[in-house]
């Protein structure tokens, strides 16, 4: 009886290690499809192309990783599990000013219930709320959208300008799109954002003249 008992013991040892090993397989699985599958925009729209940059710098450090078209963000949303964006600035309410594109990006992985990730480090935050879309906003250069070669074509076959060309910088992104803030001293919600402000800035610094110089 003392045989059959050490070997019944021996017998479920070696099962519950099977089973964690088991186990130990599929978490290192699961973090290797979670991890090594990225999916950049391509900022075609931009002459800069940094989601192209990005993607090639992802590609070359071994990370496998899809390039689309901005077009594309919402078809491909829902084989996305999670969006991770950086900002330009951190708002009073938790909202976002970000580069151009990640507004419509947002609004896609709200509607696909995919959260957003926003990365930035606290010198980001602003004391500071907005009005509309594009407080804080401004314009860059046309020429990054329309040469100005192509403009003096459309002038000596037209003889006069038909098109404005507007190039905005930023999106204004509210706090509703947002599903978390990452910072160098920990995670929180868009919510928390007013009490790392009273933690960060004195009272004194939340009236800002000429505000929209900051951004």
């Amino acid at each position: 009886e003392e045989e059959e008992g050490r070997k019944r013991r021996r017998k479920e040892e070696k099962k519950r290690r099977e089973e964690e090993e088991k186990k130990r397989r599929i978490r290192r699985k699961g973090y290797t499809r979670r991890t090594d599958q990225v999916c950049s925009c391509g900022g075609e729209f931009s002459r800069r192309l940094r989601g192209r940059h990005m993607a090639a710098c992802l590609a070359k450090a071994g990370i496998d990783t899809t390039l689309i078209s901005d077009s594309a963000v919402f078809a491909m949303m829902g084989r996305v599990n999670k969006v991770i964006i950086g900002t330009h600035g951190v708002l009073a309410n938790g909202g976002l000013v970000a580069p151009a594109g990640i507004h419509t990006m947002a609004q896609a992985a709200k509607f696909h219930s995919v959260p957003v990730v926003v990365c930035a480090g606290l010198y980001k935050l602003a004391p500071l709320y907005p009005r509309h879309q594009d407080s804080f906003n401004e314009l860059s250069s046309p020429s990054e959208l329309l040469n100005f070669e192509e403009v003096d074509r459309i002038l000596q076959s037209n003889g006069e300008a038909c098109a404005d060309v507007q190039n905005p910088c930023f999106d204004y992104v509210p706090p509703e799109l947002v599903s978390l803030f990452v910072t160098h001293l920990g995670a929180h919600n868009p919510s928390y954002i007013y009490r790392l402000l009273a933690e960060y800035y004195y009272p004194e610094d939340h009236c800002i003249s000429g505000a929209s110089s900051l951004f």
